[in-house]
């Protein structure tokens, strides 16, 4: 790398980048002025409501109420000014009901009285917000007034009280620090506010260096000066995460002036909050302004990478606006109570900001999920890049093709025939089936654990299959459906015999070191199949995933980036990809190892049917190793010595060795 050139290549795209308004109004103006003024506006229509509220006077009515019921609650409710932020007042009405409708009153009351109680009925109306108000006021006042009335029943008969009505009572203690408090309120929205602040820092400049460069007509005579496309593409990604990072910095700097001015003006007036110490969240801060960073930088790379399929600064603001909202929406994260940062939650982008910053906001520090954060967000950030790099390695990707000559995206009826999917086509469905997994899996979870593991499998096998027949392609090509020979169907039994013994070795090293996750992951299982018999099991965890999984990974996704890369690089990023998928920090490495195996198969077999035989007898293996592996003393961990581990490596060398030698093609690449 030449480091001269990166160096003026990067003040040459950082002059270019502030140069436009665009960029200093959302990176200065917005979170210096716009934070601010919202927060005064807000300010503002709060003491409005509540000044409204201390005037406000609602007006009741009763409708065959006896005269001593009604002056009975009349003298308990009527006039209570005093500490109250409203009024409530009897007026006489001839038809109440007709007067509520016309909003002339906002309750009426009327009695239903046994031999045992009088019942006191509150008429209002749900869709007007005073009778709604009032409504609530009035069960508050009447069963204070039914409280008073059985007091004094008891009083009457000599009888203590307390005793009698209230022998039990409780108090709610707060333990939770002052600090704590205030950070669980910031941890809501804060992160919120910083993803926003993020997106709309990179997203002009990301735009402008990209599109705008392409609309002026200036990135062709940049890419025929004597520079390395290497420079290049880190100038103007280092240019625009620079512009990000000030933003969020900016962002942080005028969030934090917003809570001072809270805690100096408000706070500090408040009951014991005179312990409370801003000092205190300087490490969450630090720990988060690291995070936040890196999340910048992937964002950064993720926004130029949609920019520059775009030829225009409005066509890439089109392309923006579908990121932007997946973007936000993920980010409500933060809003949604009992969701937790986890080792699941930690790899998912954004979430995993949002959930990490509500965690350290309350001092939750665990390392081993900020270290998961950091570091996916990096790896994230690193293959936005080099997916970036690729596109601007591609002449007809970068002034050719856009995201409107993605097939999926154009008529049907102007799509060839026996069409091969597309790179973009196939992480497009894999980024909507991920998403399909987080939230309609999490929807359906909340009714039945199992049945937001199996739904989702659904979506994973079928969205495939639709975009394929979209695209007018040829089903049996891109999904390598073919009859497999006897050799080929042995070759893959042996390689996944050995694959599994390797995978088994690899998830207890990894166990090992991550004792807690892997403790949690079976938990999670045993939790999931409780009350489902080994049948049932071997179908909804072993056979559904198998065919599934395969349509999009080994069928759509392999086929497409065959068609545009060579073998190994095909197989390699396919079966990170599905890794990544499953969402599991120890288990990525051993998945990583089976996605790489089902995929030589295929290629090897040109039959789908043999990866998902495999993935069946994976996946049944560790169904069966749940229901039954405390009963086979072979896999107890007392058993698990020095000779056992060598015996599973011999068998792990041997299968694949053996099973790659009989799935071996003539025509190898």
């Amino acid at each position: 790398m030449n480091t001269k050139q990166l160096k003026t290549l990067y003040k040459k795209e950082i002059m270019d980048v502030l140069r436009d308004k665009k960029t200093i109004l959302t990176m200065v103006v917005l979170p210096v002025i716009l934070y601010p003024l919202l927060f005064l506006v807000v300010m503002q229509i709060m003491t409005m409501i509540m000044s409204n509220q201390e005037q406000q006077t609602y007006y009741v009515a009763y409708e065959n109420v006896s005269s001593e019921n009604q002056k009975a609650l009349e003298k308990w409710i009527d006039g209570k000014e005093d500490g109250l932020d409203y009024v409530i007042k009897t007026k006489k009405s001839e038809n109440p009901e007709k007067d509520l409708n016309a909003e002339e009153i906002d309750a009426y009351i009327t009695t239903s009285v046994t031999a045992e109680q009088v019942v006191y009925e509150v008429h209002y109306l749900s869709a007007v917000t005073n009778s709604s108000s009032v409504s609530d006021m009035l069960k508050e006042e009447i069963t204070a007034y039914s409280k008073k009335v059985a007091e004094k029943n008891v009083e009457k008969l000599g009888m203590d009280v307390k005793q009698v009505l209230y022998p039990v009572d409780s108090k709610l203690q707060d333990q939770s620090s002052n600090e704590s408090s205030m950070g669980s309120l910031l941890g809501s929205f804060i992160p919120f506010l910083l993803i926003t602040g993020i997106m709309t820092g990179c997203m002009y400049p990301a735009i402008d260096i990209t599109a705008g460069e392409k609309e002026r007509g200036t990135l062709e005579t940049l890419l025929t000066l004597p520079i390395g496309n290497l420079e290049l593409i880190i100038s103007k990604f280092l240019s625009v995460a620079t512009i990000s990072i000030v933003s969020v910095f900016i962002n942080i700097l005028s969030i934090g002036g917003i809570v001072f001015y809270l805690y100096k003006t408000v706070v500090s007036l408040s009951k014991g909050m005179g312990t409370f110490r801003m000092t205190s969240f300087i490490p969450a801060i630090l720990i988060s302004v690291i995070c936040v960073a890196a999340f910048a930088l992937f964002m950064s790379a993720v926004v130029m990478c949609i920019c520059a399929f775009a030829k225009s600064f409005k066509e890439a603001n089109n392309y923006i606006t579908p990121l932007t909202l997946v973007v936000m929406l993920t980010a409500y994260v933060g809003f949604i109570p009992n969701v937790e940062l986890s080792t699941k939650t930690a790899l998912i982008p954004v979430a995993n900001i949002c959930l990490l910053m509500k965690n350290l906001m309350v001092f939750k520090y665990d390392f081993t999920l900020i270290l998961m954060v950091l570091f996916s967000n990096v790896i994230y950030a690193f293959v936005a890049v080099w997916f970036l790099s690729r596109i601007y390695d591609s002449e007809s990707i970068l002034f050719g093709e856009s995201f409107s000559g993605i097939k999926l995206f154009e008529r049907r009826k102007n799509i060839q025939k026996g069409s091969l999917p597309s790179i973009q086509e196939s992480i497009l469905i894999l980024v909507v089936t991920l998403l399909l997994m987080v939230y309609a899996g999490g929807v359906m979870s909340l009714s039945h654990p199992l049945a937001g593991v199996i739904v989702p499998q659904f979506f994973i096998g079928v969205l495939p299959v639709l975009a394929c027949i979209y695209i007018k392609g040829d089903i049996c090509k891109v999904f390598s459906i073919r009859k497999p020979t006897v050799r080929s169907v042995l070759g893959s039994l042996v390689l996944i015999l050995g694959t599994a013994s390797l995978s088994l070795l690899l998830s207890n090293v990894l166990s090992f070191f991550f004792k807690e996750n892997s403790q949690a992951l079976n938990d999670q299982y045993l939790n999931l199949l409780d009350g489902v018999s080994f049948p049932a099991a071997l179908l909804l965890i072993a056979l559904t995933p198998a065919v599934c999984e395969e349509l999009l990974f080994r069928g759509y996704m392999f086929t497409a980036f065959r068609n545009r890369m060579s073998l190994p690089k095909a197989i390699f990023f396919v079966s990170i990809l599905f890794a990544i998928s499953h969402m599991s920090l120890i288990k990525i490495l051993p998945t990583a190892l089976l996605g790489t195996a089902l995929a030589y198969a295929v290629y090897c077999s040109d039959s789908i049917f043999t990866s998902s035989l495999m993935h069946f007898l994976n996946n049944g293996f560790s169904v069966f190793i749940l229901y039954y592996g405390d009963k086979i003393p072979l896999l107890k961990e007392e058993q698990a010595q020095t000779p056992f581990i060598i015996g599973m490596v011999v068998l792990a060398v041997a299968g694949i060795l053996l099973g790659m030698k009989l799935l071996k093609r003539k025509d190898s690449e």
